[in-house]
């Protein structure tokens, strides 16, 4: 079975951590994932917020974040769709721009439960009920 590309926002890999359904999504084989660099310093962010809800050590936190199936990309792969971005969604939440940078530049959909991708066009955007839906899919 090919494993369908996704991008994937900050958003399911938080829920991923705090062992939310996002991660069956994130361990199964139907898809493989790929996020902003940029992103992926932002869930680093948030592991000592998540630890403390967990109530784990945050270096085994971070340990577990380390081992998500996500390729990290860096901006040279999408910087030539950063300005397109930008005005797509900077006025809604400039922290997006680089997921959909990326999702633009490999032409892929996006993973993320935040409103803010909603109704962009030309990109398509899955919400984890969606996607967990397509894991029961034969």
């Amino acid at each position: 079975m090919v494993s369908e590309p996704l991008v994937v926002d900050a958003n399911p890999l938080i829920a991923a951590m705090l062992a939310g359904r996002a991660r069956d999504i994130l361990f199964s084989d139907k898809f493989r994932f790929c996020s902003a660099q940029a992103t992926l310093f932002e869930v680093a962010k948030h592991l000592p917020w998540v630890a403390g809800k967990l109530q784990l050590s945050e270096a085994h936190v971070f340990r577990e974040f380390q081992l998500l199936p996500v390729e990290p990309c860096q901006p040279a792969e999408y910087q030539a769709h950063e300005e397109q971005a930008q005005r797509m969604i900077a006025t809604r939440d400039p922290l997006d721009v680089p997921v959909l940078a990326l999702a633009l530049a490999r032409k892929l959909p996006i993973w993320s439960n935040d409103h803010d991708f909603e109704d962009l066009p030309g990109v398509q955007v899955f919400k984890t009920s969606q996607l967990l839906d397509r894991l029961t899919e034969r």
